[in-house]
């Protein structure tokens, strides 16, 4: 196999994969770590591939590990204004589930809440909730997401279904009158399970997210029990979700 070929199934790996190390490419086309060496040296000459340590990844799957860490410093002190609410909904000794979201992740550091179970599937939630002695905490197993730190998959799914939540707390990446929008395909069959197995959902959003589409609607108002947010919405999608009987608290106006 000459290198052209090899740089055309390598691509083709990352498409499925995202990620290729240098044993990976030994392995798989049986050739030298120099050899894979040359052919990482070509593929990021070609601007096709990023270099990463000891291997390459798609240009796409490393800007979404910078996105996520932009995400969890952009409009830090909002988000946390709007997970410091969130924390105070939450009573002792209840069941709840903290959703992967740079705002829900807020909940863990200002929780005062005494001897809560918090099921999670987030690293960053589940980290900082290790740091305290009030809580006890299940983590999903699952496939690790390493751009959005968390676990993910059928597994994932299917644990769900051995719990029921007094409190919900999601994020979204935009509302509409429509509904709620997530950018991954994937979120519509986890969220639409998370939902079933609680008696309060909450939504947590910050003023980008106001009548802001993405790639899928996962779920309608009805599903929703109460909106936080930062600061009023527009007055269309205010009124719209006012009809739909959801409640709506703004940190900015409290």
């Amino acid at each position: 196999m000459n290198q052209e070929e090899r740089l055309i199934r390598i691509l083709n790996y990352l498409e499925t994969y995202k990620t290729m190390n240098i044993k990976q490419m030994c392995e798989s086309f049986d050739i030298s770590r120099d050899t894979a060496r040359r052919d990482i040296v070509e593929l990021t000459k070609q601007e096709m591939v990023v270099r990463t340590h000891g291997g390459v990844a798609l240009q796409s799957f490393h800007k979404k590990i910078d996105d996520y860490r932009y995400r969890s410093n952009t409009e830090s002190e909002t988000k946390k204004l709007i997970g410091k609410k969130a924390a105070s909904m939450i009573t002792d000794n209840e069941m709840i589930y903290l959703d992967v979201s740079t705002t829900v992740n807020f909940i863990a550091e200002f929780l005062k809440a005494k001897q809560v179970t918090i099921v999670t599937n987030s690293i960053d939630s589940a980290y900082e909730l290790a740091q305290s002695e009030d809580t006890t905490i299940h983590f999903l197993g699952g496939v690790l997401n390493k751009s959005t730190r968390h676990v993910t998959g059928f597994s994932s799914i299917e644990k769900l279904k051995d719990y029921h939540f007094n409190k919900v707390f999601i994020g979204a990446a935009g509302i509409t009158e429509d509904g709620i929008y997530y950018g991954s395909e994937e979120d519509i069959h986890y969220k639409r399970e998370l939902i079933k197995h609680a008696d309060q959902v909450f939504l947590l959003i910050d003023h980008t997210k106001h009548n802001h589409r993405q790639n899928y609607r996962a779920l309608t108002f009805e599903s929703i029990d109460t909106i936080i947010t930062n600061h009023s919405m527009p007055n269309n999608l205010y009124k719209f979700i006012e009809k739909q009987g959801v409640e709506v608290l703004v940190t900015d106006t409290e």
